[in-house]
Order: C-alpha cells, then structure tokens, then sequence
C-alpha cells in the first residue's frame, strides 16, 4: 500500500474504531437502563429478616403498626420506614436515607449519602438481588464494625401499582 493510500485509508478506519467503541459504550448504558428500568419503582416492606450469628429476628409480618418503603429511579434509590402512630404510640420510629445505587442485573450496591441515622452516611452495602415479578429479595450483609453492626439482611418487597 502506497502512502497516499495509507493516509486515505486512516480516517476511514480511526472513524469506524470510534463509532464502535462509542456503540460498546452505548449498548453498555443502554443494558445499565434496562435492568435499571425494571428496578425502577416504589417498594413496600412485606418481610425483613435480620440474621446475627446463629440468632435470626424476623419483623415486619405485621404491617398494621409500621411501614417501610424503598424507591428506585435510574441511579439513585431512597427509603423511609415509620410507625403508624405518627411517632404518638409506644415505639416511635422514623428512620429514611437515600443515595445512589449500582445494579447488574443481580449485584446491587448502596452508597448511602443520607440517613435519618447519621452514622450509616457515606458507607456502601453490596447486596444481591432477585425479582420476580413484582416481587423484589434484597439480601446481603450490612457491616459497620465502628458501630457494632454486623448482621444480615433479607428484605422481601412488593412493587407498589
């Protein structure tokens, strides 16, 4: 190949290296968004489990004294969870956080920025995820050794229509 050739030849090919890399890029945000979008929504608390060590507590079976709900749009997610009584009754409880999130289809990782706990702030969970239907598990361990906490998690909730 002669170098005239060679000199036409190169911005045909640095164009078609560019168009494919920014297609990989696109095709990657456009796979983040759809799993996203079937994140996407509001979830209510039906079940929680809290497992430490050998000691299992499960609560929120009886949804008539509290509620929690968790919400998803594209990249950031929040939660608020509160007693029924407006904080009048015997266990007042008002806890909320939010921040941003990442999720692959299954891994699904929290960096909470804000929360009504504000030792929780700037710390990131990894959890696993499963939906099916409109049912989504949140499992995985929430480990702050600072605070004392170490335990798992197992959160089942239903997308609210």
């Amino acid at each position: 190949m002669n170098l005239k050739n060679q000199i036409l030849w190169l911005p045909a090919a640095l164009a078609a290296l560019f168009f494919s890399c920014e297609n990989s890029s696109e095709k990657a945000k456009d796979n983040t968004a759809v799993k996203n979008s079937t994140l996407s929504g509001t979830y209510k608390l039906i079940e929680s489990k809290t497992i430490k060590e050998k000691d299992t507590v499960i609560a929120f079976t009886d949804t008539s004294k509290t509620e929690m709900f968790k919400m998803f749009n594209e990249d950031h997610f929040s939660f608020f969870n509160h007693d029924k009584e407006k904080g009048k009754g015997k266990d007042p409880l008002f806890v909320a956080g939010g921040g941003t999130y990442s999720f692959d289809g299954t891994k699904y990782q929290e960096r909470l920025q804000y929360c009504s706990m504000r030792d929780w702030e700037n710390n990131k969970f990894d959890f696993e995820l499963t939906i099916k239907g409109d049912t989504l598990i949140q499992r995985g361990e929430e480990n702050l050794p600072e605070l004392g906490v170490k335990h798992e998690i197992i959160e089942t909730y239903l997308k609210v229509k």
